[in-house]
């Protein structure tokens, strides 16, 4: 009886053990909008973890180097780091919460990432909309949200003396596993 006891109450304490989900590939990236062209700038360089407890609740943290987003033209990266005050604040980074998330996934989800994003030394909350998708042995999420240069005291890039829009939209498409 009292190994039955005991077995039970092990497999117990399994169920009510956090999942931990380390976050490290897929694909990070950025857009600004020019009147004349679009800017986008990507990386596949970052680190983060996912934390779901048992009752559904997540915490996330996610970062990237300023200086690993490649927009394909080096000038122009330059210049996003320079603007970003990157020797001075190296990272970006996404920390946040959700809850109603229910492990195993038995299809697609939609949770609501309640975040913040840090570029410039800068805070910023916003409210990301994530899709959760079974992956293997882990979960893919997809996100796309959307940020203020201005309130991240990010000077905005001008060309031609006209400067880039104040939206900064950023996209991912990460696994955890």
């Amino acid at each position: 009886m009292a190994g039955i006891l005991a077995a039970a109450i092990a497999a117990h304490a399994e169920d009510v053990k956090p999942r931990v989900y380390n976050v490290g590939e897929g694909a990070l990236s950025y857009s600004v909008v020019h009147k004349l062209h679009e800017v986008r700038g990507t990386t596949h360089t970052f680190e983060g973890k996912v934390v779901v407890a048992p009752d559904g609740t997540a915490r996330v943290q996610v970062r990237a180097r300023v200086a690993t987003f490649d927009g394909g033209n080096s000038n122009r990266d330059e210049h996003m780091r320079e603007v970003a005050h990157e020797t001075e604040h190296p990272y970006c980074s996404v920390k946040g919460t959700a809850s109603g998330i229910k492990l195993p996934l038995e299809g697609q989800q939609t949770i609501e990432l309640a975040g913040t994003v840090e570029l410039n030394g800068q805070r910023v909350s916003v409210a990301i909309p994530v899709e959760l998708i079974p992956s293997g042995r882990g979960l893919r999420a997809t996100f796309s949200f959307a940020v203020s240069l201005d309130a991240l005291k990010v000077e905005r890039p001008a060309l031609l003396f006209i400067r880039v829009d104040d939206r900064l939209t950023v996209e991912g498409d990460l696994l955890l596993n």
